[in-house]
């Protein structure tokens, strides 16, 4: 990449984290993908970025709104569905790219739109949603998501 990419990076970053807003994008707040708003995400967020520029992983159609929020919450319940066993250990889902927090169930569900109480969450789940669209068409696995970056398990 260029030089010049990382220092806007950087620049955008240290601004964001100023600004640190807490809803989701989907409430209407605009967010910076690239802030810090959970140990890991930016790091996520660039590994994305790179997948992307990369081909690794496919872009997605960007909804906003709504439709966006339905969309996400459809892509997670799949998820959830399909990978309930990688997903054993999991507190919390964290899309970095809309700031989208969902809480995993004890039936083993999701609860969309619901940010933790404290950062001692048992285990966070953090990534985007291309990588949730390539999870769910099976495009990508666990193990290859993590190896590239692209999802992260934090504790």
């Amino acid at each position: 990449m260029k030089p010049i990419f990382w220092l806007i990076l950087l620049s955008l970053t240290s601004l964001g984290a100023s600004f640190s807003i807490r809803a989701c994008s989907y409430d209407g707040q605009f967010n910076n993908p690239f802030t810090e708003s959970f140990p890991g995400s930016l790091d996520v967020a660039i590994a994305t970025q790179e997948a992307l520029e990369h081909r690794h992983l496919e872009t997605i159609e960007e909804l906003e709104g709504q439709r966006g929020l339905r969309r996400a919450s459809w892509w997670l319940k799949l998820m959830v569905k399909q990978h309930n066993n990688e997903l054993e250990s999991v507190a919390y889902i964290y899309l970095v790219d809309s700031h989208l927090w969902s809480r995993m169930t004890i039936d083993s569900s999701v609860d969309i739109h619901s940010s933790p109480t404290s950062r001692n969450q048992a285990s966070v789940l953090l990534l985007s949603e291309a990588t949730l669209s390539a999870l769910i068409q099976n495009k990508v696995d666990f193990k290859s998501a993590i190896a590239l970056g692209i999802m992260k398990f934090s504790r």
